[in-house]
């Protein structure tokens, strides 16, 4: 199994950026805190190639995490799907 881990981040201007990362290591509970923090901060920060990109939360409309952390926050509802109305 992979250890690389896609995320897309769309924006309310109708833009998005998507990115890979490596499996962020570590206890399984420290990651879902650190899910958790990244929830309820005012911006989201990358290192890329020696640089920092910081991305203020209040121009994102949805995140999209490619697979799922193994252990969540407790606030996820895990098994959802998404559902078109048509």
């Amino acid at each position: 199994m992979s250890n690389e881990r896609d995320l897309t981040i769309f924006f309310t201007d109708g833009s998005n950026l998507s990115l890979t990362f490596p499996e962020q290591g570590g206890n399984p509970h420290l990651l879902a805190k650190r899910v958790q923090a990244a929830l309820e901060s005012t911006q989201l920060a990358f290192e890329i190639d020696n640089e920092l990109l910081v991305v203020p939360t209040h121009n994102i409309k949805y995140l999209r995490m490619k697979p799922s952390p193994e252990m969540l926050p407790e606030t996820v509802i895990v098994g959802a799907a998404v559902k078109v109305s048509g």
